[in-house]
């Protein structure tokens, strides 16, 4: 990387930590005008181990129309220096919102900034470990951060929680497989779980859900699961048994691999991302003949990378980036050119806080990296730096208005 190279380098990151002198934007806008411009950066900065964990997305056009009217209304000397076209505008404005620093674009100036105050006393803390599990004979045990150790014991069955933080179960008596029963396990808005099936088979179960189970699941010949919510899959292989998620309008079958499976009751849509193996989704279509909708099943398979999306009964797929569909389990929220309202729907999930919208809804649509285990505060004021949206917190309700 040679001089000229490191100085692209340090202007972009003077923009982004808005330390940049009105040269230097001037210089930096000068660079963006090229037509490789854009190329460019993104290669200086994958080679710059400095920038290397930070995450670039291209943002929306009423975004980047914003900044550019930002900018162009600014004082006198700031007219003659920045003659940005729309695609410069958009091209000056790929970092994404990184609420982990709250960094604000430069070209918002700080004295008309309103980004709304939360106050510690106020403000509500992320979602947690923990989950409730109902037994066969209709017991409830509520489970959190607590040490391992024996929970329960079931007919041929050992449950308990690992070290790991992760309910297992342990067939200690083949025999007495007639005997099971179904168990779930539910989490609440605000609460995350990690289940081990007696076949081995692993769950991550996302917030507001349940996966209802049979507990002699090595003694069926297939091994079903019924999900609400949202849970990531890691199937243990068995050719024998296939492995069934069942949701409200779909199922998927698999043999052995990873995939995610997000069908929540008041979701629009039910989504399934594969990341490993193969999967079949079936699912209930319907179709028109004359004047009488004709309903019928159909099925199709996924490769790995792809996320099917069943919607009034229509079944589509695409190539997905699988960091951004699987972040939850990682403990991010990813976006990626995403509406408010689905943004909102996740956030009052992990952060059990009810969402009000006070007038119209905002539009456009916003990309972020986001920790999920930042105060709720830091990620609204994230999405309030784009001046798109506005919130304010009324004990566990957030109010949003444009």
């Amino acid at each position: 990387m040679d001089f000229q190279d490191k100085h692209i380098i340090t202007l972009y990151q003077k923009f982004c930590n808005q330390t940049a002198s009105m040269e230097e934007l001037a210089e930096f806008s000068e660079f963006l005008k090229h037509d490789a411009a854009e190329k460019r950066l993104f290669d200086l900065l994958e080679m710059d181990y400095e920038l290397s964990d930070i995450h670039l997305r291209e943002i929306d056009d009423l975004r980047a129309t914003q900044i550019y009217r930002e900018i162009i209304s600014r004082r006198q000397p700031l007219r003659k220096v920045f003659s940005l076209t729309s695609r410069i505008a958009i091209a000056a404005s790929l970092v994404i919102i990184a609420v982990s620093s709250l960094l604000y674009y430069h070209f918002v100036d700080s004295q008309t900034q309103q980004l709304t105050y939360i106050s510690p006393a106020t403000d509500i803390p992320p979602g947690r470990v923990g989950a409730t599990l109902t037994l066969a004979d209709g017991s409830t045990i509520k489970l959190g951060a607590a040490s391992a150790g024996v929970i329960a014991r079931e007919p041929g069955l050992l449950i308990s929680r690992n070290s790991k933080g992760e309910v297992v179960y342990e067939i200690v008596d083949k025999e007495s497989d007639h005997l099971a029963g179904n168990n779930t396990l539910a989490t609440n808005k605000g609460e995350t779980y990690r289940l081990k099936l007696p076949d081995g088979s692993l769950v991550w179960l996302n917030a507001a859900s349940s996966l209802t189970y049979n507990t002699a699941f090595n003694a069926n010949k297939q091994r079903m699961v019924k999900l609400e919510g949202e849970a990531y899959f890691e199937v243990t292989k068995d050719d024998e048994k296939p492995f069934i998620v069942k949701s409200q309008h779909q199922e998927v079958r698999v043999l052995g691999t990873h995939f995610n499976v997000k069908a929540y009751p008041d979701d629009r849509l039910e989504t399934t991302t594969l990341a490993e193996g193969s999967v079949k989704v079936s699912y209930q279509a319907a179709a028109w003949n004359k004047d009488t909708q004709i309903r019928y099943n159909d099925e199709i398979k996924l490769s790995p990378g792809q996320q099917s999306i069943l919607k009034n009964d229509q079944i589509m797929v695409s190539n997905i980036n699988l960091e951004n569909a699987l972040a939850w389990k990682d403990g991010n929220f990813i976006f990626n050119g995403v509406g408010i309202k689905d943004i909102m729907q996740d956030i009052a999930r992990w952060y059990a806080i009810d969402i009000i919208y006070e007038g119209e809804v905002p539009v456009g649509k916003f990309s972020g990296n986001v920790s999920r285990s930042k105060n709720v505060s830091q990620i609204l004021m994230a999405l309030e730096s784009t001046r798109l949206v506005h919130f304010r917190i009324e004990g566990r309700k957030v109010f949003v208005t444009k």
